[in-house]
């Protein structure tokens, strides 16, 4: 079976189950976020493991989710937790014996915070808006984004995008971007009366140029690490964060847009 048609009978199968837990949001989404932070987390640490490094992966995948866990229930403190768990990653490493200890360990696992577990606990931020479910129009946007962008590359690419990532064109970018933009506004008229064009245009372009963006990042990483997928767990896929690696550059500014920038229009 060829890559193309596990990546579909994939999807096929997996689509609705993520739908239905970001439509019944609460603690569905909530459970559905920390199984991916959790699965993107250690194939992330493993990009590094490959190159000799040797992040302290369970202690700092538990820290995340406990941190994402306070934040979801609205733990007072939470932002001194976080800190004192930097702290204790930091101080933790000059216990470890010489052949795992390396000052750059900790940079690593905090790291991994910024890059994959902010931005999970700002997309359940995202989640309990008022504007209607942001997280399904973000995940329908990026979905049409990066299907757009595989065949407008697939069929018409003909200058490359990036040496990062050989197999990427210029037009298939400019075809993710553009599909997102008609996918925006076409979210917005159907389903999100609270937002204006004004708002899908935002997204649209938001999700068309992060999303992507993230793609290329993920990919950089994967060539640090020298491997072809973050890991094999999705067939025709990748790993995890193969498939959410858009939705982690994405979800942080389009939650800036509506913290600072939307409520001032």
């Amino acid at each position: 079976m060829s890559e193309l048609k596990k990546r579909i009978l994939i999807s096929i199968a997996g689509v609705p189950v993520i739908l239905f837990l970001i439509c019944m949001s609460g603690w569905y989404f909530f459970a559905l976020t920390l199984l991916l932070q959790t699965l993107c987390l250690l194939e992330f640490y493993y990009l590094f493991e490959n190159k000799n490094y040797s992040p302290v992966k369970y202690f700092a995948v538990l820290g995340s989710l406990l941190m994402s866990l306070f934040v979801f229930i609205r733990q007072p403190y939470h932002f001194a937790y976080i800190l004192i768990f930097f702290i204790v990653l930091i101080f933790a490493e000059i216990f470890r014996n010489k052949e795992k200890r390396n000052p750059l360990n900790p940079a690593i696992n905090i790291f991994g915070f910024f890059y994959v577990t902010l931005p999970f606990i700002l997309l359940n931020e995202l989640a309990s808006y008022y504007y209607g479910n942001l997280v399904l129009y973000i995940i329908v946007v990026i979905w049409i984004c990066d299907i757009t962008a595989f065949f407008g590359g697939k069929y018409l690419g003909k200058h490359k995008l990036s040496e990062i990532s050989p197999n990427k064109t210029i037009e298939g970018a400019v075809s993710g971007l553009l599909f997102s933009l008609i996918a925006s506004l076409a979210v917005q008229q159907l389903f999100y009366n609270s937002l204006n064009l004004y708002d899908a245009v935002i997204i649209g372009l938001i999700i068309g140029i992060t999303g992507q963006a993230g793609d290329l990042f993920e990919s950089m990483l994967k060539r640090f690490g020298g491997v072809k997928d973050s890991s094999s767990v999705i067939p025709g896929h990748g790993g995890v964060l193969d498939r959410f690696d858009n939705l982690i550059f994405s979800a942080p500014v389009v939650y800036v847009y509506f913290n600072f920038f939307k409520i001032n229009l």
